[in-house]
């Protein structure tokens, strides 16, 4: 299994959670989406009204994955408006007391997340999803005047999507991108938790780079690391026009298979490889996740123990599940 001897691993601690290190100390932290564009418990997107039974439900489904195998958990909140976004925030701070990842397509919704965040006393809770090269001013500016510590860094040059192009918008910046690498910003706007993710693409789009940049990053700067692959799968022409194909025929079986074999496969390639974090998709996925995260951390840190790693933590997989 991979090891990285040549750059010390950052563990990041995150309220508790702690996120990094070399492959077999630390188990992979999950995290599942909710409230997403179109996901069946949100009955108003811009009210930002859902059904909270079944929010409770989902959230506690995860709790429990993460006390069955030692994989931690950090909530993960899509939101449409800035109204959605601090009901969303509020409700699920009360739930639970896992990290919670802050997102979405609008810059305000998130600038709204930070403000209320800090507001509230839950800055410190909330992990900023991220900061990248098209991030407005504003969103560091607000970021900057809060207690916020926490935030996805994205690795995204749209200038370059090999493996250098993504660490140079890191640690340098890009010409007709930004001036600034994304690691300077974070520093400056006191993240002093950086999770980096590798921006997955599409194929033919740097997909497979996204991918091996997760050993790059842990080879060359050695920070938490991770992302979500699932967006890989979401944007393949070729699933998408074969899952069509085979429900037209009846074969809805085989449809829901395949689709499921690469979406959760996307997921298991990163873990092996390192990933130090995972956005896995849609929270009602949370069981097949989990599942295999734990195997995978339980064989790495098995697998790693004739170099002298060890699990730096209890109830890590390995001390659980094996």
């Amino acid at each position: 299994m991979f090891y990285f001897p040549g750059k010390e691993q950052k563990v990041v601690d995150i309220c508790g959670v702690k996120i990094g290190g070399q492959p077999g100390e630390y188990p992979t932290v999950l995290a599942g989406t909710m409230f997403y564009a179109g996901h069946k418990i949100v009955k108003d997107e811009e009210k930002g009204e859902f059904d909270e039974e079944k929010a409770e439900e989902l959230i506690k489904m995860e709790e429990e994955l993460a006390d069955e195998t030692g994989n931690p958990m950090m909530a993960h909140i899509m939101a449409e408006s800035e109204e959605a976004m601090i009901r969303y925030l509020d409700w699920v701070a009360d739930v639970t007391d896992a990290p919670i990842i802050v997102d979405s397509t609008e810059a305000n919704v998130k600038i709204a997340a930070v403000k209320h965040a800090q507001e509230v006393g839950l800055a410190e809770r909330i992990v900023y999803n991220s900061i990248n090269a098209s991030a407005e001013d504003e969103e560091i500016q607000a970021i900057k005047e809060s207690d916020c510590n926490s935030a996805i860094v994205l690795a995204f040059n749209p200038m370059d999507s090999s493996i250098e192009g993504r660490l140079k918008i890191l640690t340098e910046g890009e010409e007709g991108v930004s001036e600034q690498g994304m690691l300077e910003i974070a520093d400056e706007c006191g993240i002093e938790n950086p999770l980096i993710d590798t921006a997955a693409t599409p194929f033919g789009s740097g997909a497979g780079q996204s991918v091996k940049a997760v050993i790059a990053v842990k080879a060359k700067l050695g920070l938490p690391v991770g992302g979500a692959p699932h967006n890989i799968p979401s944007a393949w022409d070729w699933m998408r026009e074969l899952r069509k194909k085979l429900r037209e025929e009846g074969r809805e079986d085989w449809a829901k298979m395949m689709w499921e074999s690469v979406d959760w496969g996307s997921n298991i390639l990163e873990n092996i490889l390192g990933a130090d974090y995972l956005l896995f998709g849609p929270i009602e996925n949370a069981p097949a996740i989990w599942a295999a995260a734990a195997m995978i951390d339980a064989l790495i840190a098995e697998a790693n123990e004739d170099i002298g790693i060890e699990p730096q933590v209890e109830d890590h997989p390995a001390n659980i599940v094996r």
